[in-house]
């Protein structure tokens, strides 16, 4: 008898956790092989800021004697960031927007200054 209870528990475990975890597991997968792909949009978006925003982005957060500015099209706004961080030259509106994007993927700022772009 406790053979047939563990039977079902096993069967009913086997059931509903797993149809879950299947299912889970389908759905991470696909999210994971489309990771690339999420990346590279928001490498090429992050470019495309850096140029269009360079004018109001090197007023607002870089100090003057900043030596990389924003616009160079194959640089991202993270790599200026991270860039001037460094050398001290963020206006307190590039440090906000430094410790933002730290926030959301820790150390990212100070990654990204160290690839070579």
């Amino acid at each position: 008898m406790k053979n047939l209870i563990l039977l079902i528990i096993a069967l009913f475990l086997f059931i509903t956790i797993g149809s879950v975890s299947f299912v889970y597991t389908v759905i991470k997968r696909l999210l994971n092989a489309c990771n690339s792909y999420f990346w590279q949009i928001s490498l090429s978006l992050d470019q495309s800021g850096n140029v269009i925003c360079q004018d109001p982005f090197n007023d607002i957060l870089l100090k003057p004697e900043a030596e990389v500015k924003f616009g160079n099209e194959d640089q991202t706004i993270s790599y200026v960031l991270g860039v001037n961080k460094k050398e001290g030259h963020l206006f307190f509106a590039g440090k906000v927007l430094a410790w933002i994007i730290n926030l959301i993927d820790k150390m990212h700022i100070e990654k990204a200054a160290e690839t070579k772009q």
